[in-house]
């Protein structure tokens, strides 16, 4: 009796996880003074519509921030966000850069991203969950279920 296996479906060949990306960014104290540190970003297929971003400083513990992952990629193309995350491409000479502006309770932090690094990784998010499909595989019965508890 030869071996019986299952076949195959292109879904389950299909890459169901993005490699984070970890690369160094710039922490803006100043305009003349800037600090280099660590940054990685991780996307999750299970929570489709955040991107966090660990920042690792060189001196105290990591923080990481839950960004709208579309709201980052809008600010790979110019201005987006308000509040406590605000996006946009540099217009300065030089390699581009993407600044992150990210305050809590009255303070603000300011760093640059390598644009083009940041903008590949977040196109091939696009290709694991294109936009405007990120919530076609919730289950909304249990959402609900949740939510109300034993109510």
């Amino acid at each position: 009796m030869p071996d019986e296996q299952a076949e195959i479906s292109a879904d389950q060949l299909a890459v169901d996880h993005i490699s984070p990306l970890p690369t160094r960014i710039h922490w803006i104290l100043w305009s003349s003074v800037q600090v280099p540190m660590r940054a990685v970003f991780h996307y999750d297929p299970g929570d489709p519509l955040t991107v966090s971003v660990q920042l690792l400083p060189p001196l105290g513990p990591a923080v990481t921030w839950v960004v709208s992952r579309d709201l980052l990629y809008e600010g790979t193309q110019g201005r987006s966000g308000m509040g406590d995350v605000r996006l946009w491409p540099s217009l300065t000479c030089g390699p581009p850069t993407m600044c992150m502006r990210l305050e809590s309770r009255g303070t603000t932090a300011l760093f640059e991203v390598d644009l083009p690094k940041l903008e590949e990784w977040l196109l091939s998010t696009f290709d694991l969950v294109p936009p405007g499909t990120e919530l076609d595989r919730t289950n909304w019965d249990l959402l609900v279920e949740r939510l109300l508890g034993d109510a």
